[in-house]
């Protein structure tokens, strides 16, 4: 009789990633990949100009490309930016003198068609690399030349380094990336470091902090650690990273807001709300969370996602919140289910909400969480084509 090989925790564990791959798509954009869907107007990534005048978006509108877009509030002025043949842009964010934006090209190759299948554009995300654009004119600059899923570009405040997240261990069918940490871009070398030796399932944008060493970002599940890098196919080291993994859910509960110096070898969220009664009046999901920060261009205030409460304390829908440093940090709004992470302009005084499945933006005042919705022109004033 044929022995069965029985099943290793690292096998547990690969299944359990593609679970959790299926499982985080069809439900939230935390994990950073491009989800293909059938809705005729799809935006995504927004961010504001350093005088919060424009906003900078993904959008694709029915059969027309997936380009990047600056909205002027004021005039009403749409602009595209389209990626040359053979690329498609994404991620698009401002540089702190509002000159330059930085983006992830992604390569795209093409499988030409043949009697059982028409031609085919696959996009090649282990091969995406951070990328400049003057914002005025046509003249790109790749800046970083190396393998791995990239995503999540910002700016230093000195404009000299760009941080990012980056993913070396990709999961094929859906291919997006399972094990996430923070790196920069030097901008005038292209030289890469890795700022973390922790590794999510998950993460959000990365911001860096005025003294340009001092990062904040959102990590969610927990997938290696300095001292158990290799979780996925070490059984050891996954033994590690799970155990280590339930301490910090003990702990902190799902608050997954890290902030962090390049290569500390220790790990705790930054911030954690009040614990929440389990009396759910309007809420449906039993957790403790905080994630999804946004920081203005000063540093000085934060913005995150987290589960509402009520003043009695039994929970609420999803909120947006500003972080205090004793604590009691103030709830803004409540918000709709979002398709992309909330974006605090560069002054502070704006949030940029996308609600899911929609061709809308809402903008939310900081100070008081009065909103307006800005429903874009169906097209652009005119296009930039980019060769």
């Amino acid at each position: 009789m044929r022995k069965i090989k029985e099943k290793t925790p690292a096998d547990r564990a690969n299944f359990f990633f593609f679970f959790m791959i299926v499982f985080f798509l069809s439900i939230t954009m935390g994990c950073a990949a491009t989800v293909h869907r059938a809705p005729s107007d799809f935006i995504r990534n927004v961010g504001f100009s350093p005088d919060g005048k424009k906003l900078i978006f993904n959008r694709q509108r029915g059969d027309q490309s997936y380009m990047f877009f600056t909205y002027d509030m004021e005039s009403g002025d749409l602009t595209a930016y389209a990626s040359p043949v053979g690329e498609k842009w994404n991620y698009p964010q401002f540089s702190p003198d509002g000159k330059h934006i930085v983006f992830v090209a992604f390569p795209v190759e093409t499988i030409p068609a043949t009697e059982l299948h028409p031609e085919k554009a696959i996009e090649t995300p282990d091969k995406s690399q951070i990328a400049v654009i003057d914002a005025n004119e046509n003249s790109v600059r790749k800046i970083t030349h190396s393998n791995g899923y990239k995503a999540y570009p910002s700016f230093s405040h000195s404009g000299r380094k760009i941080i990012f997240a980056r993913s070396d261990v990709m999961e094929e069918k859906p291919q997006v990336g399972i094990k996430w940490t923070i790196c920069e871009a030097d901008v005038k070398t292209g030289r890469e470091t890795s700022l973390t030796e922790f590794k999510f399932f998950s993460v959000s944008k990365p911001y860096y902090f005025p003294d340009d060493k001092t990062f904040v970002f959102g990590g969610e599940y927990l997938t290696g650690y300095p001292g158990a890098p290799d979780s996925n196919k070490d059984t050891e080291s996954f033994r590690k990273v799970e155990k280590k993994r339930k301490e910090l859910k003990s702990k902190y509960k799902d608050n997954s807001i890290y902030v962090m110096q390049a290569n500390e070898k220790e790990i705790k969220p930054y911030l954690a709300l009040p614990k929440i009664k389990k009396r759910f009046r309007k809420a449906f999901v039993d957790s403790d969370y905080a994630k999804w920060p946004s920081l203005s261009a000063d540093g000085s205030v934060l913005i995150f996602k987290a589960q509402g409460f009520n003043p009695d304390g039994s929970a609420d829908y999803d909120s947006l919140y500003q972080y205090s440093s004793n604590g009691n940090h103030r709830r803004i709004t409540q918000i709709p289910p979002t398709e992309s992470m909330p974006t605090v302009s560069h002054d502070g005084e704006m949030i940029a909400v996308i609600p899911r499945l929609s061709n809308r933006i809402i903008i939310y005042q900081v100070k008081d969480g009065q909103s307006r919705e800005l429903l874009l022109p169906d097209q652009p004033s005119h296009i930039i084509h980019v060769k």
